[in-house]
């Protein structure tokens, strides 16, 4: 191919600046900067200058005119014609003559934006190599390599008739550099378009943090921005008995019909399984392609041509955006671009709204478990009972604002009942199953003499009103202090200890835990108590109590800290103040992973 068969800047051939091919759509250009034109993209005094540096180093008359050839740029001076019509036709060909004169068309993305007009006469000047100069300069700002036009200029001298060709070949470096230039600044006009675009988008969502306003916000402005009839969008959800599902969420310009649809399931429909796969889909007429599940709706909506995107968020597909249009319409990779990128841009301010939502319902939670947790607090004892010998304490640690474990006091006449449990798993539900524990003990305890009778009510209560699932350990006892005695059962509950004299009696006679198996029989245990015992009870949490290294505290380091307790502290707030204080050094700054309770009798 000669270097004057075409004047044409195409990606895909002659000067070509990247992968990417962008098929120009009249409205795409309308939004990136006007009509194209030279006039658009170029100022005149830059054209003017081309014109006129040619004109000086080739001595023809030369003008740049528009796609409807009125001129653009000043006439150069002219002078008598130096070479013919015929010649001119012989050296480039008749279908490049227009009336005399030699064309070549500036053309972008396939249309022409104007020509280099060339009249077959010499202008009245003389050879100089100033202008050759400067025309190497000009040339070289125009994106013209130096080695393309070096050779040319060697046939510019006092001859003009051997520089003819070399006229020719100039002439089409000049149309294909002008032709790059227009078309880089067109580029750079769809690229300000698209983040213009983008920006509004963003900016008109910025404000909504309710997923529904969201959608309907940018169906409404996605419609106006890319000049379509309608929009429908779509968010992927699982099916309650199916797979994954895309939900009509938010339509602009449809029937309430549209909506009625309900919900696509992604097996049964391939054209949305492409597009949750990552590719765009695009439909000419939806009115004749297999792919669309309801063209008789398409048809009663007066819809015709559709492209539908993903909405990603993170590498992950969220929803589908659909544009209808009421005619048949290609759509640009420009706009096919800017779709997928408003998409995009959607799906994150969906997410962002959901978490947002999220946000407010955590807040809302956490605010009702303070006040269960508050709830919760006031149900524990508000003070140390005072019993004849007996001087008490307690400590209730939880690990979360609400918890499983608790205490209770009951006065029963002159004695006192103990009670202290843990009940299964945490939060919410253990709050729950625990306050209705501690009410079937209390309850229970006000009427029945025995302790065995008493778990075995208490059993039949947990099991009558909880699931399977849930339960519960517990350990009660009554203190008399007149027999000076402790009566007591233990329902799978961590055995108490009672230090008398250096020596650590574990309380474990009872049965298993509360809540499992109907018509299970307890047993009670007794010990007589004296002066200087000491009755520790607690929950799993002070022996499960992790170091760093993993280590639990266990029973072993729990009795080893009561028995130096008692011999260093009177009190019993004293000495249970000293057993969480060795369980604290010994765990470190690790974080508590269970609720610990604490209850001490020392009887005096």
């Amino acid at each position: 191919m000669k270097d004057h068969e075409s004047a044409q800047f195409d990606l895909g051939t002659q000067a070509e600046v990247g992968d990417q091919s962008i098929a120009v759509a009249e409205g795409a250009v309308e939004r990136a900067g006007g009509l194209l034109s030279l006039r658009d993209f170029l100022d005149v005094s830059i054209l003017q200058e081309i014109q006129d540096s040619f004109a000086a180093v080739t001595r023809l008359a030369t003008r740049v005119v528009d796609e409807d050839g009125d001129p653009v740029t000043a006439e150069t001076k002219r002078a008598e014609r130096d070479a013919s019509n015929i010649a001119l036709a012989h050296l480039i060909g008749p279908e490049d003559m227009e009336e005399g004169f030699l064309r070549a068309p500036i053309i972008v993305e396939g249309k022409a934006l104007g020509s280099i007009m060339v009249e077959p006469q010499t202008l009245e000047c003389e050879h100089d190599p100033e202008c050759v100069d400067k025309f190497c300069s000009l040339a070289c700002r125009l994106g013209i390599q130096r080695e393309s036009i070096d050779g040319l200029m060697e046939a510019f001298d006092e001859s003009f008739g051997a520089s003819k060709a070399a006229s020719i070949q100039l002439l089409y470096l000049l149309a294909n550099a002008i032709a790059r230039l227009c078309y880089k600044e067109y580029q750079a006009r769809l690229r300000t378009e698209e983040l213009t675009v983008l920006y509004e988008v963003s900016r008109s969502l910025a404000g909504s943090r309710d997923v529904q306003q969201v959608l309907d916000t940018a169906a409404e402005l996605i419609a106006n921005m890319m000049k379509v009839k309608a929009v429908g969008i779509r968010l992927l959800e699982r099916g309650k008995d199916v797979g994954e599902e895309l939900v009509p969420k938010a339509i602009y310009n449809l029937s309430p019909d549209y909506l009625r649809r309900g919900s696509v399931r992604l097996d049964t429909c391939n054209m949305f399984d492409d597009v949750i796969e990552g590719n765009n889909v695009y439909v000419r007429d939806m009115l004749d392609d297999d792919r669309v599940m309801y063209p008789g709706d398409a048809e009663s909506e007066g819809l015709r041509s559709m492209l539908c995107v993903g909405m990603v968020y993170q590498n992950r597909a969220i929803g589908t955006l659909q544009l209808f249009t009421g005619s048949e319409r290609e759509f640009s990779e420009f706009e096919v671009r800017l779709t997928a990128a408003i998409a995009q841009l959607l799906a994150t301010s969906v997410e962002a709204a959901r978490l947002d939502e999220q946000r407010k319902k955590g807040k809302e939670m956490m605010r009702q478990v303070q006040l269960a947790a508050s709830v919760q607090r006031r149900m524990l004892p508000k003070r140390e009972p005072e019993v004849g010998p007996f001087d008490v304490a307690a400590r209730y640690v939880p690990s979360m604002e609400l918890a499983g474990d608790f205490y209770d006091f009951i006065h029963l006449d002159d004695n006192l009942g103990l009670a202290i449990g843990d009940v299964v798993g945490k939060g919410v539900a253990a709050a729950l199953l625990m306050a209705s524990v501690k009410a079937s003990i209390r309850a229970y305890a006000q009427d029945v003499y025995d302790i065995d009778e008493i778990m075995q009510r208490v059993n039949e209560a947990v099991i009558r009103d909880t699931l399977p699932s849930e339960f519960a350990t517990i350990w009660y006892g009554v203190l008399d202090p007149e027999e000076m005695r402790l009566t007591y059962s233990n329902g799978g509950h961590e055995p108490p200890m009672l230090l008398r004299d250096g020596t650590i009696s574990q309380l474990d006679i009872g049965g298993m835990l509360v809540g499992v198996m109907p018509g299970h029989p307890y047993e009670k245990g007794l010990f007589d108590l004296q002066s200087g015992d000491i009755l520790m009870l607690f929950t799993d949490g002070l022996l499960d109590a992790f170091n760093e290294d993993g280590d639990k505290f266990g029973r072993q380091r729990a009795m080893d800290a009561l028995k130096k307790a008692t011999k260093e502290k009177e009190t019993a707030s004293e000495i249970l103040n000293h057993v969480l204080w060795e369980m604290r050094q010994f765990t470190g700054m690790h974080r508590a992973t269970d609720d610990t309770t604490v209850v001490i009798v020392r009887v005096k």
